[in-house]
C-alpha cells in the first residue's frame, strides 16, 4: 500500500525591524547616543509593540546602550568578538558570519523577532532578505551628522511598499509601516 507521508508544516519565523530617524535618515546623534531624543509617543508605540515578540536582535553598541533595558527579554546581540554562540541568561550573543542565523533562530523555537538595530544589523537582515516588515518613526529633528539608519558598503537597491502612515504627536512626528517586495 502506497502511502503518502506528512510533511512538517514549515513555520514561519517573521522578522520586523523598528528604527526611529531624524528628518535626514539618522538613528543617533553618535555610536554613544541614546534614543532620548525621539516622542514619548514612538516610544510608548516601541514599548507596546516589543510585547508581541519572542525575541529582539540587536548590535553590540545598542547591547551595551540600553543593557538594562533588554536584559529583561531575549535578546540576541550580534557582534564579532565570538565564535560560536554564548549564552548569558536571556542574551545571546551571537556572530552571524560565524554561525548560520536561520537555523539558530529556528533552534530556539523563535516565531516573532524585533530588529532594533544599529546600521550593520539593519543591513544583515536587507542582505539576507529575512526581513519582513520595518517601521519607521520619523521624528521632527536635524542632526546634519550622526549615525545613518543604514551602512552597507556597495550599492543596492531594496523596494518596500508602504502599508501606513500616522501621525504621532502634534510636532509632526510620523510612524511609517512598510512591508519588504512589492
Amino acid at each position: 500500500m502506497n502511502q503518502k507521508r506528512k510533511l512538517p508544516l514549515k513555520i514561519k519565523i517573521s522578522f520586523t525591524a523598528y528604527v526611529a530617524s531624524s528628518i535626514d535618515g539618522r538613528i543617533a546623534k553618535s555610536g554613544d547616543s541614546g534614543t532620548d531624543w525621539t516622542s514619548k509617543e514612538d516610544w510608548f508605540f516601541f514599548q507596546k509593540s516589543l510585547k508581541k515578540f519572542d525575541a529582539v536582535v540587536v548590535g553590540h553598541n545598542t547591547f551595551r546602550i540600553t543593557k538594562a533595558q533588554l536584559k529583561k527579554r531575549n535578546t540576541i546581540v550580534f557582534t564579532s568578538k565570538i565564535n560560536k554562540p554564548k549564552f548569558c541568561g536571556s542574551v545571546i550573543f551571537f556572530n552571524p558570519k560565524k554561525s548560520n542565523f536561520k537555523k539558530f533562530i529556528k533552534s530556539q523555537n523563535y516565531k516573532k523577532v524585533a530588529v532594533l538595530g544599529g546600521p550593520k544589523v539593519y543591513n544583515y537582515f536587507l542582505e539576507n532578505k529575512i526581513l519582513d516588515e520595518l517601521f519607521v518613526t520619523i521624528e521632527p529633528v536635524v542632526f546634519t551628522t550622526g549615525v545613518p539608519m543604514f551602512s552597507g558598503k556597495l550599492f543596492r537597491k531594496y523596494k518596500f511598499s508602504l502599508v501606513s502612515t500616522k501621525k504621532l504627536n502634534k510636532n509632526g512626528t510620523l510612524l511609517l509601516k512598510y512591508k519588504y517586495g512589492n
